[in-house]
């Protein structure tokens, strides 16, 4: 099972980059990218956390206003400076003609996934995916194990017996509880060390190192 953001698709730039247009169309003092990251990590992106302190008196009006940002430029820029990570076409079908079953479990809602799948189906390789699991598909989200559990389900094969793949820790943690192995991928939001706190079995640069350990 492979998370989407960050593990398939090469898109951790363009998130900060569309983060950092909000604040400056309302007006808002840039933040450090560090700071978008950890506004992100719980699943939901907690605006509060990068917004002004001394706007805290308005900060649920500046939330609708930046996600009425969002709404409007994510479409464009997603379209417009999104690929697949390099390799990650090859080695989702290397697994695949392995014999092995795959699936996607995402924090992305449905709303927001046709895009998505045009870039793995663009690469040919979305016909080999025989779950996808999103925000909306589960009780809980990541880091619960529910959305990984359902994806698991579906594709008819026990915890034990998967591996669930994503760049962050939230990741990580979800694997593990959901009582799956692990790995954690260093091309998106997470560095080395953010990922190795959360205990993964192993850590690659990328999906594409995946092939080699078949």
């Amino acid at each position: 099972m492979f998370d989407l953001d960050g593990t398939l698709i090469d898109s951790t730039e363009v998130y900060y980059q569309i983060v950092e247009v909000a604040l400056q169309r309302l007006g808002m003092p840039a933040v450090p990218r560090r700071a978008i990251l950890d506004a992100a990590q719980d699943g939901d992106f907690d605006w509060s956390r990068i917004l002004p302190p001394d706007r805290a008196d308005c900060h649920d009006d500046l939330i609708r206003k930046a996600w009425k940002v969002v709404q409007e430029i994510y479409p464009g820029m997603f379209q417009n400076g999104v690929g697949l990570v390099p390799g990650a076409a090859d080695a989702v079908s290397a697994i695949a003609a392995a014999g092995m079953r795959l699936g996607i479990v995402t924090s992305t809602p449905r709303t927001n996934m046709p895009g998505k799948i045009r870039l793995l189906e663009k690469a040919g390789i979305f016909d080999l995916i025989g779950s996808v699991i999103t925000s909306d598909d589960a009780p809980r989200k990541k880091p619960a194990p529910d959305p990984l559990i359902a994806c698991g389900k579906r594709l008819g094969v026990a915890p034990g017996r998967n591996v669930y793949v994503g760049d962050t820790r939230m990741d990580i943690l979800a694997g593990r509880a959901a009582g799956m192995k692990t790995v954690g991928v260093l091309t998106g939001f997470d560095r080395h060390a953010d990922l190795e706190s959360a205990s993964p079995d192993l850590i690659l640069p990328s999906v594409a190192d995946l092939s080699r350990l078949l």
